[in-house]
C-alpha cells in the first residue's frame, strides 16, 4: 500500500463514517500464533473499506493510478452485488459519495 492508496482510504473513511458503521479493512494476510506458528488471516479480495449503512452492505475497494482490481478482488464484489450489497471501485471521495447518494445511503 502506498501513501496515496492510504491517503484515498483514509480520506473515504472520513466521508463515509457518519453515514453508519465503516472500518478500514487492513489484513495483513499472514499472522503467528503466540507459539510462532504462522496462519493466513482476512479473506482474499476482501474491500479496503467495509461498511454497514442503513442495513445495506458496502464495500470500497481504493484504487490509485492505474490500479485495477484483481481477480480476488472481482469475485468478491460479483459477491456483494449477488447479496444486494454495494461495490464500488473508488478513486476520488466524490466518487464515492456519488455511489452511495445514487444508492439512497447518503
Amino acid at each position: 500500500m502506498n501513501a496515496a492508496h492510504t491517503d484515498l482510504v483514509r480520506s473515504i473513511l472520513l466521508a463515509v463514517s457518519p453515514l453508519g458503521l465503516c472500518w478500514s479493512n487492513d489484513t495483513p494476510g499472514l499472522a503467528y500464533t503466540r507459539d510462532g506458528k504462522p496462519f493466513k488471516s482476512g479473506l482474499t479480495g476482501s474491500s479496503d473499506i467495509l461498511a454497514c449503512i442503513k442495513g445495506r452492505f458496502v464495500g470500497i475497494e481504493c484504487k490509485t493510478g492505474k490500479g485495477q482490481l484483481s481477480t480476488p478482488q472481482r469475485r468478491f464484489r460479483d459477491a456483494v452485488i449477488r447479496s444486494n450489497g454495494v461495490f464500488i471501485e473508488a478513486r476520488s471521495v466524490d466518487q464515492v459519495m456519488a455511489c452511495l447518494k445514487s444508492e439512497g445511503l447518503a
